[in-house]
């Protein structure tokens, strides 16, 4: 059935006979949106409230936030139907308006055929806020159902930008002949002169045309790529498929990506990623996307095969089997595990990273918890950038004994505290007390951080790093004793080397605690909280690294930074995309920076296993394509200890 307006139109639109369109709606009348009595919204009210209960757990906190009104509530009644759905379009629900109701309702009895035909992130909700009025409707919506019956359109070109920046069908026809023949919008390109200039742009187009020819890659539509762990580039993409970076000084083109595969223009090789096993994982601040196992296919520009790497999950948590194959047939281990009869583990890794810098690295585990490890990072000139060797021995449950190049750590557990001796002579002890913290002391803590998250003054001074939380903790009574750690972590806490408890007491981490929020792990100044389903060594030694970072102010080290850059440009140009976002929370903005995780990472790295397989994948790439950052990070770790 149609879609009904009223007949008030300021202007009028004519279309030749070929581009005319109907207005046809594939709804019926159960579902259209209407004008609403208050009986008949009290109504279906009552049955958004029955609905309610098939919701998923966050899409039920979501419904807190969303105004009901009687145009939404119409469409939030067949959102509510699919979780899914619901996740993706709410926000289309924030505007109290009949006609972007009606167009939202369209959108959602049409998404499927939207999805295949125009693209799946066409329904958003900066376009219902354009919406208004019924002229704004009817041209919307003919629009819409034209792009959806013109086969010549296609899900290549960028219908949202057209339907979004376009004020009437003459227009938005003329955008879309312009896209289909140029492979960009014309207010795309003015917005690429203001960006890059209009030489540097002609530059980077003209490029993109030439590979578009000698690689055939169908491109229809140019837009900007804002992707913040690339910004020492120049980003245009073919919507998420074909990604092209561009020197930003000369306009060059640096790589080509298409089908997981990167044309790197500098060393005149191919990389192809064979993915073997993907899974979308929920913990997506983890990992947004894993591998847990694929081959990279690396040739020259002939077409010459140099190497096949691939990669596995091991039997080990957290570990991966890696190989390498070259072009002569011989296979190497870059990676592997192994079980030895009774029990014990053994990790070794040899990396050669994209610059030549070499990773040795040997750990060695059995099933009483004593381990050795080995760590070497050198230069392709063969100049050592790190190397420790670091042994921890389990005499009893409350009695070890950790060495670092020779320097002995004595380690003394009691019923109520840890007691850390240096054997060099010197006679440096450190001690922490063992508390056992109540119910009521988490609910303390976690009251004190919403507290501080809440007020404007204490942020100001939290960002601006003249105190810490765990400052204020200690202050206002919050934490009442220095260096404490939880009797719940004592497991994990227990695995702690005796240089890794100078470093803290000198990092002044007052206190190690248990969370009441069991999905929590972080470091808040001077102060560590671990939730329960995080009790892993991998992540008390992440956070640990965050307060070393904060003790030695590492984030603004600007010889890191140089260091951490040059090779993440390496990483980012040498890898297809799929395989750079297994690092990706090392590389994009976050709540914290990219480099401080990259830092805290590191300090798990040279001081542990990773016993976790939601961040195995991560780790595993930062170990292997991040040497240099992580030997001068590991250098510096030193100072504190």
């Amino acid at each position: 059935m149609p879609i009904m307006f009223k007949p008030k139109i300021i202007r009028k639109i004519f279309l030749p006979c070929s581009l005319a369109v109907s207005a046809a709606a594939s709804h019926n009348n159960d579902t259209q949106i209407k004008e609403m009595s208050k009986d008949e919204f009290e109504m279906m009210k009552s049955n958004i409230d029955t609905k309610k209960a098939r919701l998923s757990k966050i899409n039920r906190e979501i419904l807190k936030y969303i105004p009901i009104n009687k145009n939404n509530i119409q469409c939030l009644n067949v959102l509510m139907d699919n979780n899914k759905d619901f996740y993706k379009y709410y926000s289309c629900l924030s505007f109290d308006n009949i006609n972007s109701a009606k167009f939202f309702l369209y959108e959602l009895q049409n998404k499927r055929e939207i999805k295949d035909k125009l693209g799946g992130s066409f329904i958003q909700s900066d376009i219902h806020k354009l919406i208004e009025t019924e002229e704004d409707l009817e041209f919307k919506t003919k629009l819409l159902e034209y792009g959806l019956k013109n086969s010549a359109i296609g899900s290549s070109v960028h219908f949202t930008d057209v339907i979004k920046k376009s004020s009437c069908l003459e227009e938005a026809l003329s955008m879309l002949e312009h896209a289909k023949n140029y492979g960009i919008l014309p207010d795309a390109r003015k917005s690429f002169y203001s960006l890059y200039g209009k030489d540097k742009t002609d530059k980077m187009l003209e490029s993109i045309n030439e590979c578009n020819n000698k690689y055939n890659l169908n491109i229809d539509y140019i837009d900007r790529y804002a992707n913040t762990y690339r910004e020492n580039f120049n980003i245009l993409r073919n919507r998420s498929d074909i990604i092209f970076r561009f020197d930003p000084d000369t306009g060059e083109m640096v790589t080509l990506e298409k089908d997981n595969c990167i044309y790197n223009f500098n060393n005149k090789t191919t990389t192809k990623i064979i993915p073997t096993s993907i899974k979308e994982d929920e913990d997506a601040f983890l990992d947004s996307r894993k591998l847990f196992g694929a081959g990279f296919e690396i040739r020259n520009f002939n077409g010459d095969l140099i190497a096949n790497r691939k990669f596995r999950r091991s039997r080990f948590k957290g570990e991966f089997e890696l190989e390498e194959t070259t072009s002569n047939g011989k296979t190497y281990k870059l990676g592997l595990t192994d079980k030895d009869k009774n029990g014990g583990k053994h990790v070794e890794k040899h990396f050669t990273s994209f610059d030549g810098t070499i990773t040795d690295y040997v750990y060695a585990l059995d099933r009483k918890g004593n381990n050795y490890s080995y760590y070497k990072i050198k230069d392709r000139e063969n100049n050592v950038l790190y190397e420790a060797k670091k042994k921890f021995k389990v005499f009893s449950d409350t009695h070890f004994q950790s060495e670092v190049d020779g320097i002995l750590y004595d380690i003394f557990i009691d019923k109520d505290k840890i007691s850390i001796a240096k054997l060099d002579g010197s006679g440096d002890r450190v001690e922490y007390k063992i508390k056992k913290y109540s119910d009521n002391d988490y609910v303390r803590m976690e009251n004190f951080l919403t507290f501080c998250d809440s007020d404007d003054s204490i942020k100001s001074q939290l960002n601006n790093k003249q105190t810490t939380a765990g400052e204020l903790a200690v202050r206002n009574g919050i934490i009442e004793e220095k260096n404490t750690v939880d009797k719940r972590l004592l497991r994990i806490i227990k695995k702690i080397s005796g240089e890794e408890w100078f470093a803290i007491n000198n990092a002044k981490v007052y206190t190690i605690r248990a969370a009441k929020d069991k999905n929590i792990a972080h470091s808040i100044g001077n102060a560590i909280e671990i939730g329960s389903n995080n009790h892993f060594f991998a992540v008390l030694e992440h956070e640990l690294g965050h307060e070393k970072a904060r003790a030695l102010d590492l984030e603004n080290d600007p010889e890191l930074k140089r260091i951490y850059e040059y090779e993440k440009n390496l990483f980012t140009t040498n890898l297809p995309n799929l395989a750079v976002e297994q690092a990706g929370y090392f590389l994009r903005d976050m709540m914290a920076s990219p480099l401080g995780e990259t830092i805290a990472e590191s300090n798990l790295i040279v001081n542990g296993e990773q016993d976790w397989n939601n961040i195995g994948s991560r780790t595993l790439f930062l170990q292997q394509y991040f040497p240099r950052t992580i030997a001068y990070i590991a250098n510096k770790y030193q100072e504190l200890v």
